[in-house]
């Protein structure tokens, strides 16, 4: 999982994908469609990279149905969204739609987790995930409105960034709450994840000496980590301290308050932006909690939700000056590995403060739980550090514990 990106020659990345789509895909159901072109002779710094994208994002010539039959009779779209462009243009090969769930909230879909398929692969970047964990192709598009390409990432033994807010465009992308919604990578590699970055955002992607950094352990309250989330922590704290040999104290972060609000704020935005989906030929379409969260939106109030925001920021405020004096934050992004499908897609609110806070996050494999489960660790900065986290991600991701690749089983 460690390395360079990924490179193929461009006349063998379609046979790849297919060669894995047949040994996997009636297993873990990452897919809901299929380019029709074969990878064409590519030059680019993603000349021969696979890409899945998530369906809630726009890829020409395919509809975009957002994991809904309220969306069963989209027409295909026109033309790509910016950032698949962007990643087409630098000449990676758009292999298909991955599953969502339903507009990226949290009803479960049929997609399985590579690494034991009676278990999530987290949500809503459910097929983004699945599909880069078992390798059916090397990167993959997905969005995190509270949780949802973080997760998939982490169950999935994948790396996971989630950019700063509002660094990647998201125009093309069905919205879910656009005060959040941020398109991210889930990719192989460290590297692979920050050359479709600078691909997606026209920055440079020459790796930056990596300075002296202050870091600090933070933990999230509201849920006990399991022994091998925690020792997975642990070890990764230890490795960064050889890295920077810079420390801090080790502290903790409420959640319950920053939860609260943000589904406020999320429900009322979903409803405005899909009102349509309440009218009475829409609305039993819906999986059962997108329903209730599109109705309780419909209930929340113009200044309940400007209230809710305004809390949001203070909370977002006061946790940068808490951390003035701190560059990245080791924590975990979720207490224990991948659950056994259960009617849900995880638990996500150790991450929905992270993303109310805006500043890049980068989930990093941190090898096998007792039950094979992979685990995982997280870095975030304070909005802008990008690349300073991608550099240290990368070179904490060169001494991380290995995590052996799935095998598809029956």
């Amino acid at each position: 999982m460690t390395g360079q990106p990924v490179r193929h020659t461009d006349d063998t990345n379609g046979q790849r994908v297919r060669a894995a789509l047949a040994v996997w895909e009636r297993h873990i159901h990452a897919f809901v469609a299929l380019a029709d072109d074969e990878p064409a002779p590519a030059t680019g710094p993603l000349a021969g990279v696979s890409v899945g994208v998530k369906d809630n994002i726009d890829v020409i010539g395919l509809p975009t149905r957002n994991g809904s039959a309220a969306c069963a009779d989209a027409v295909p779209a026109a033309q790509d969204a910016p950032v698949v462009a962007a990643l087409r243009n630098a000449g990676a090969w758009i292999a298909g739609k991955t599953t969502t769930t339903e507009f990226a909230f949290t009803d479960p879909t049929d997609c399985r987790n590579p690494y034991d398929t009676a278990r999530s692969p987290g949500g809503s970047s459910s097929g983004s995930g699945a599909a880069v964990g078992a390798g059916i192709v090397d990167v993959a598009l997905g969005t995190q409105t509270a949780g949802s390409l973080c997760r998939p990432a982490a169950y999935c033994g994948a790396v996971g960034l989630k950019p700063s807010f509002g660094l990647v465009s998201t125009q093309g992308v069905t919205p879910l709450a656009p005060s959040f919604d941020t398109v991210g990578i889930i990719a192989r590699s460290v590297a692979l994840a920050g050359a479709c970055l600078a691909a997606a955002t026209g920055q440079p992607h020459d790796q930056p000496r990596l300075p002296a950094l202050r870091v600090r352990r933070i933990l999230p309250l509201g849920a006990a980590p399991s022994d091998g989330a925690l020792a997975a922590l642990e070890d990764a704290e230890l490795t960064l301290g050889g890295l920077t040999g810079m420390l801090s104290p080790a502290d903790a972060m409420p959640v319950d308050d920053i939860v609260a609000h943000h589904r406020r704020v999320m429900n009322h935005e979903a409803h405005a932006a899909h009102p349509h989906l309440t009218e009475p030929d829409r609305l039993p379409m819906l999986k059962p909690r997108f329903r209730e969260a599109l109705l309780d939106g419909r209930r929340i109030t113009p200044a309940e939700a400007a209230e809710s925001r305004r809390a949001l920021d203070r909370a977002r405020s006061a946790f940068w000056d808490r951390h003035a004096d701190t560059d990245v934050l080791l924590s975990l992004p979720v207490p224990d590995g991948a659950p056994l499908i259960d009617g849900t897609t995880g638990f996500q609110n150790w991450l929905t403060p992270w993303t109310v806070f805006g500043g890049p996050l980068l989930c990093l494999p941190w090898g096998a739980d007792d039950l094979g489960r992979p685990r995982s660790v997280m870095l975030a900065a304070r909005p802008g550090g990008d690349r300073m986290l991608l550099a240290l991600g990368a070179a904490l991701e060169a001494l991380a514990p290995d995590l052996p690749r799935p095998r598809p089983r029956g």
